[in-house]
C-alpha cells in the first residue's frame, strides 16, 4: 500500500506504479477523500468531465515546502495559498494534500495535471481541516447544465496537526480493505 498518495504526482514513479500494478494489487489509501469510488466510476465510464478539491487548514497545521512555505508564514486572513492542478501542489505540500492526490487517482481520465485544487490557509477556521469536492460530469458545463455534486467534509483536528483525526481512522480502515482485489490500482 502507498502511504503518501502525493508522491504519485511524480511521472516517473507513476508510471513505474501502472506497469507494476499489471501483474500486482497496488493499494492506495483514500484518506478524507469521501466519494473517491463514485468519482472513480465516473472517470471508468468516462462521464467526470471536471474535478476540484478545495481544502482550508490553520496555518499552523500547513507543512510546506518552498514559497509556500513563505506565503503561508504571512497569513494573518483567509488566504489562497495555491490555485491550479493537482501535479503541482504535491511536492510543495506532501503533508498536506494526499486527498488532492487520490482525487486525481480517482478521477483518472483527468489525471494529476487536470483535477483542479486550491490550498486555503485560514487562521479563523480553528481545530478543523475542511475538504470541499467539486465532481462535474455528463451536460454542459459551460451554460451550467452538467451534473453537478459537491460535498463538505468538516474534520477535527488539534491545532498544529497535518491530519485530522477522522483521516487517521480512514487509513486504518484502508489497510483493513487492502487485500483480495485483483491486479490493478485500487484506492481503499
Amino acid at each position: 500500500m502507498i502511504g503518501s498518495p502525493s508522491a504519485l504526482a511524480d511521472d516517473e514513479l507513476f508510471t513505474n506504479l501502472k506497469q507494476a500494478a499489471r501483474h500486482h494489487a497496488v493499494y492506495i489509501p483514500s484518506g478524507a477523500l469521501w466519494g473517491g469510488e463514485d468519482i472513480r466510476k465516473m472517470a471508468d465510464s468516462g462521464t467526470l468531465q471536471a474535478l476540484k478539491v478545495t481544502m482550508t487548514f490553520h496555518p499552523e497545521s500547513l507543512k510546506l515546502q518552498g514559497s509556500l512555505k513563505e506565503k503561508n508564514d504571512l497569513v494573518k486572513e483567509r488566504t489562497v495559498l495555491y490555485d491550479g492542478c493537482v501535479r503541482d501542489i504535491c511536492p510543495m505540500a506532501p503533508n498536506n494534500v494526499n486527498t488532492m492526490a487520490a482525487a486525481a487517482i480517482a478521477g483518472h481520465n483527468l489525471g494529476f495535471a487536470d483535477v483542479q485544487c486550491t490550498l486555503l490557509s485560514d487562521p479563523d477556521v480553528g481545530n478543523w481541516h475542511i475538504v470541499q469536492i467539486d465532481t462535474w460530469g455528463a451536460g454542459n458545463i459551460v451554460t451550467g447544465n452538467a451534473f453537478h455534486v459537491q460535498t463538505l467534509r468538516k474534520n477535527p483536528a488539534q491545532m498544529g496537526a497535518v491530519t485530522g483525526s477522522a483521516t487517521l481512522l480512514t487509513f486504518f480502515a484502508s489497510l483493513q480493505r487492502a487485500h483480495g482485489q485483483p491486479n490493478g490500482i485500487h484506492l481503499c
